[in-house]
């Protein structure tokens, strides 16, 4: 009964605080949706539309979710023990930007079965949807530009449509709920701890430096990785403002003082009495006089001087502007009538210098008659009005109008009949001198009568602008002296008297008697001691909250089965709690099942609960949520190094490479990749003549060497105009021709036999501008080194081609007298075209019989020219053959060099071959493959494929490596006429398949003597190019898979490199080489580590010609890839010609 009153009294102290309700109705989900990116693949963002409830106020509006998907974190961060104080640091970074934010974790080991998935993210409320997707995207900029800045290289992307789907899915499926109240205990170790503080599993080789023991998310995605328990963490924060912590912090001060005085006291009494008295006396008398006189006397001289000096400089500037108008009429009148017959008979003689190629042989005979009538009526009438003004200031100004008619008259009858004749040949070359002796003889019979009249009008407008300047200076220089004398007499006396008298009488008495009892003792209050320090550890962390702000943090932790609840009931206090510097550790709160409703239902549209906490003196004033300072949050959110999930953990951040945001150069070849970022910029890799050098592109077949040397080749060739010259292996070159920019200057040609536009070659054909002997030698060691043969092989088959040329009458012998003169017309036509194409006029006369060691080495090189298109490889391998036949039984060495000889270059006999390869009038002009276009600027690329359709690698190797030398040795006589003032462009030679180009091939069970090595002296050939190419501007390439195998010498005449990924471990000690980077292993590992796992479409560049060191430094780029359609044969053929 008692009880029952007491409710029924409404006095508020004796019924208490009413608790509110578990879970309140203070959330309403109106709508959601998933917003996806323009690609169709990831999401942009979450949103939902809902009614909140919040401290008595309702908020209406649209709540938008952004996430990012962690995909990469550099492996130091293993071993960085400042791993937690970086994400504190962006933490503060986005506090200050007011963000609201979001780490997720989800375990996914069902469907689809990927591990563990760590998303970072914002979530922003507005009124409105398009208010909340703009300010959440400024955020979530906030966001990720903190965590790239102070995480170097890590990688963050949107998550992708699969993964969004099993959050939504997962939070309306998930039925168990966990809350996590309390603060967490950060550690603030290296995640291995011991060693990997200072190194890393893959360079010590220490199994035990990847056992971790300083975890905390990852004990606990390790624990559920082992249920196979799908999960999901979510971690909520909000700011609280700087203002609300002070203010925490100053009512939390006043209380934790009352209980700081509560700790200790002291208890004590006393007592005493005292009564004094005191009188005292004294008596003084006092007299004084004073007497004082003063004298003074001064004087004083002064002498002043002065100078002074003036300078003043003037300036006048005027202009001035002048205007005048005239104007004419003319009115003319005229008739003509004219009739005249002329005979007319010249001769005439000239010499000249012309630059042409070609021949060309024309008559013509023609009659033309022709009449024409015509009448002009012109009429012009002019009105012109000038004015203008001027002003003592030398301001001018003018203005004018102007009209004009005009009419004009005119009638004309012409009759004209003209009879032609002519005949015309010519053959002419580059910078030739011409010689001709013409008559003519014509007769022109004409009438004409002309009437006209005309009238004009005309104005005229002048204007004339003056300018004057005037220019003034003046100096003045003054002087003055001044001489000044002063005296003064000063006198003074005083005279003082004083008298005194004072009288004093005292007298003291005192008693003092004194008696004290004291008892006095100090007592403790351990219950106030207690929350002292709870109530103090507080206040310290409220102090460190309000220098860099503070979070209410709601993390709550879901699970589909009660097993997976309960083990992470156990798995987070593990984790995460520890007994430093919090007040109240970490702990799960298990719920009923409304409580759980309750709480799902806020996480699925990521709002914090907003449950009043009803337990006194906590802090943060909600139920589920902890007020957290920024190391705390960061122990929850800290990227979690865990390998078994979508993040990779175990990779080494990528080297250092240079940066150079302004490169100079029209030349572009790739986007730089910025290591403090981690991703390719927008800066441009770019290249100027004076840098351009040999290269070497260099790497595993399929990683991107080709696209990067066809960029390079595009870009020189257009802005540059040089010539190109590819010897493509294949037939990967041929998008040249329908890349842009290029038009009418790519050609195509084959080596293959049946070819659609062949390279119709002789190649026993003397180049014209090469020595037969030496072609002679040059040729035979080039097929040698094609077919690796020894130097056996070699002498035979120069001698089997020196007797080809003797019968021909290529090289001059006493064997072959009767070559010993010019034998024919053809000869002398040959001895006079190579004149004209050279510019020599003045030679010995040519006829047949002329001896030809009376000719000029100009002239016998063009008879040797002419005499070796009747030359057939046919014949050196007959000679072969039958040298074969004349070896003895006994010389088993010779037969079988010879015979490994003939196998080789057989191939050269069949009819195919020899259709292409073999004598005629129809050969291409070697020399000038890659001069297209204008001849007065020739320039251009031509590809010379390979194709598959040549099975014999030998044969492809040596018409290439022969077709490169000629090309070389040919620029470099070029190099010598364009000192006479012929123009040539710098020409690039570009090596596919370089190895075997530059070394040969092997011919599988082909005997061989000894074999040539890829350091002898045909590969001196090569080396001689490299070595001296670019005095003469001649510029060659290597596209090579192993650099390694490539002669000495070569690859460090390449001052450019461009290296795709390459795992050979020689070849990578020769790339470590190159870049300035030490290949002996103690240091500079991660770069030589980094050449075997290089991406595709990423390039180590080295540009290495320059005066600057600076410049010198390795970059890392994507090559830029040239667009640009396949043609097939037919389009080639359409395009250009079968020939």
């Amino acid at each position: 009964m008692a009880l029952t009153l007491l409710e029924n009294i409404n006095i508020p102290w004796i019924k208490g605080k009413q608790k509110p309700a578990l879970t309140p109705d203070d959330l309403k989900e109106v709508a959601r949706g998933m917003e996806i990116a323009a690609d169709h693949v990831t999401l942009d963002y979450m949103w939902f539309e809902v009614e909140e409830i919040d401290n008595g106020r309702t908020y209406k509006g649209f709540r938008v979710v952004r996430l990012l998907e962690l995909k990469f974190i550099p492996l130091d961060a293993r071993a960085d023990a400042g791993l937690l104080q970086k994400m504190r640091s962006v933490l503060r970074s986005i506090y200050g930007a007011k963000v609201s934010f979001i780490c997720l974790t989800g375990g996914l080991f069902t469907n689809p079965a990927v591990g563990i998935v760590q998303c970072y993210g914002v979530s922003f409320f507005a009124e409105t949807l398009e208010g909340a997707v703009v300010q959440s995207k400024d955020a979530l900029s906030a966001l990720k530009s903190a965590m790239t800045g102070i995480f170097r290289q890590m990688k963050l992307e949107p998550l992708n449509t699969e993964t969004s789907a099993w959050i939504f899915s997962s939070l309306a499926g998930m039925n168990h709920a966990l809350v996590v109240v309390g603060q967490p205990d950060p550690r603030e170790n290296a995640k291995g701890g011991g060693n990997a503080l200072f190194s890393n599993p893959l360079t010590t080789g220490d199994s035990a430096a990847q056992q971790y023991s300083l975890q905390q998310n990852e004990i606990l995605f390790r624990g559920m990785s082992g249920l196979k328990e799908d999960f999901l963490f979510m971690v909520m924060t909000s700011p609280v403002s700087l203002a609300n912590i002070t203010e925490m912090l100053v009512g939390l001060a006043e209380t934790t003082s009352s209980w700081a005085s509560w700790q200790n006291g002291m208890r004590g009494a006393s007592f005493g009495i005292s009564l004094p008295a005191m009188l005292s006396g004294a008596l003084v008398d006092s007299s004084s006089t004073g007497h004082s006189t003063s004298e003074g006397t001064a004087h004083s001289d002064g002498t002043a001087h002065s100078d002074g000096t003036a300078h003043s400089d003037g300036s006048a500037h005027s202009v001035g502007t002048s205007t005048s108008y005239g104007g004419s009429k003319t009115v003319t009148d005229g008739m003509a009538v004219t009739n005249g017959i002329a005979n007319s008979t010249s001769q005439s003689v000239v010499d000249g210098m012309s630059h042409t190629d070609g021949q060309s042989s024309s008559t013509s005979t023609g009659t033309a008659t022709g009449e024409t009538n015509g009448a002009t009526h012109t009429e012009a009438t002019a009105l012109a009005r000038t004015g203008s003004f001027n002003a003592d200031l030398g301001i001018g100004g003018s203005y004018s109008i102007n009209e004009s008619d005009s009419m004009s008259d005119a009638v004309s009858n012409s009759t004209s009949v003209t009879q032609s004749s002519s005949q015309s040949s010519a053959v002419s070359s580059a910078d030739t001198t011409s010689h001709a002796v013409g008559t003519t003889t014509g007769q022109v019979v004409s009438s004409s009568i002309t009437n006209s009249h005309s009238e004009s009008v005309g104005s005229s407008w002048g204007v004339t602008n003056s300018q004057s300047d005037t220019t003034s200076q003046s100096d003045t220089t003054s002087q003055s002296d001044t001489d000044s004398q002063s005296d003064s007499v000063s006198k003074g006396t005083a005279l003082s008297s004083m008298l005194g008298h004072g009288a004093s009488n005292g007298l003291a008495v005192g008693i003092a008697p004194s008696f004290s009892i004291n008892n006095s003792y100090q007592w403790q209050y351990d219950p106030a001691i207690l929350v002292t320090n709870i109530m103090r550890l507080q206040q310290r962390l409220l102090d460190t909250a309000s220098k860099e702000g503070a979070y209410y943090t709601d993390t709550y932790v879901f699970t589909k089965t009660k097993q997976g609840k309960q083990a992470l009931m156990g798995l987070i206090p593990e984790a995460f709690a520890g007994v430093e510097d919090v007040v109240t550790s970490v702990q799960t709160r298990d719920m009923t099942p409304d409580e759980e409703e309750y709480i799902l239902r806020h996480a699925q549209v990521f709002s914090p609960s907003t449950r009043i906490e009803t337990i006194p003196e906590v802090l943060s004033g909600y139920m589920d949520s902890t007020l957290l300072t920024l190391l705390q949050v960061a122990a929850y959110t800290a990227p979690g190094m865990y390998e078994m999930g979508t993040a990779l953990t175990v990779q080494e951040a990528t080297p250092d490479f240079a940066y150079y945001s302004q490169m100079p150069g029209d030349a572009i070849l790739g986007r730089q990749w910025a290591s403090e970022l981690g991703e390719f910029t927008d800066i441009r890799l770019r290249l100027t003549p004076e840098r351009h050098f040999h290269t070497c592109f260099c790497g595993d077949t399929g990683f991107g060497k080709s696209v990067a040397a066809e960029r390079v080749a595009y870009e020189t060739t257009k802005k540059w105009h040089y010539r190109t010259v590819v010897l493509d292996f294949g037939q990967g070159w041929r998008r040249a021709l329908n890349w842009e920019g290029l038009e009418g200057r790519v050609d195509v040609r084959q080596i293959f036999p049946g070819a659609q536009r062949p390279l119709r070659w002789n190649i026993l054909q003397v180049p014209k501008r090469m020595e037969a002997g030496r072609y002679r030698s040059m040729l035979a060691s080039l097929f040698a080194n094609a077919g690796q043969m020894g130097p056996r092989q070699l002498g035979f088959l120069r001698r089997a081609i020196t007797s080809c040329y003797e019968q021909a009458g290529v090289l001059l012998t006493p064997v072959s007298k009767r070559f010993l003169e010019i034998i024919d017309d053809a000869e002398v036509a040959a001895v006079l075209e190579r004149r004209l194409e050279a510019g020599v006029y003045d030679g010995v006369e040519v006829k047949r019989g002329t001896l030809i060691i009376s000719l000029s080495g100009l002239d016998q090189q063009a008879v040797s020219v002419h005499r070796s298109k009747k030359c057939s490889f046919s014949s050196v391998i007959d000679f072969l053959r039958e040298e074969q036949g004349k070896l003895g039984k006994n010389d088993q060495a010779s037969k079988t060099s010879l015979e490994g000889l003939l196998l080789r270059v057989e191939t050269f006999d069949d009819p195919d071959m020899i259709r292409q390869y073999g004598p005629g009038t129809d050969s291409l002009p070697i020399e000038d493959l890659g001069l297209l276009g204008d001849k007065t600027d020739p320039w251009g690329m031509v590809i010379v494929e390979g194709g598959s359709e040549m099975s014999d690698e030998f044969s492809k190797v040596a018409i290439l490596s022969l077709l490169a030398s000629i090309l070389y040795f040919d620029a470099i006589s070029r190099r010598r006429e364009s000192l006479a003032g012929i123009q040539f462009p710098p020409m690039q030679i570009f090596f596919e398949e370089a190895n075997k180009i530059l070394s040969g091939v092997s011919s599988g069970g082909v005997s061989s003597d000894t074999g040539a090595s890829s350091t002898g002296s045909v590969s001196e050939i090569f080396q001689s190019m490299w070595r001296d190419g670019r005095k003469y501007k001649i510029f060659l390439h290597l596209m090579v898979q192993t650099v390694s195998q490539l002669p000495e010498g070569i690859f460090s005449s390449c001052n450019n490199l461009f290296c795709v990924q390459t795992k050979n471990a020689k070849d990578r000690d020769m790339v470590m080489s190159h870049i300035g980077r030490s290949e002996k292993g103690f240091v500079n590992t991660e770069y030589k580590r980094y050449l075997a796992r290089i991406p595709i479409k990423t390039a180590l560049v080295k540009l290495g010609y320059s005066d600057n060191v600076n410049e010198l430094e390795p970059m890392l780029t994507n090559p830029t890839y040239v667009p640009g359609e396949e043609p097939s044969d037919a389009e080639i053929v359409a395009r250009l010609g079968k020939r």
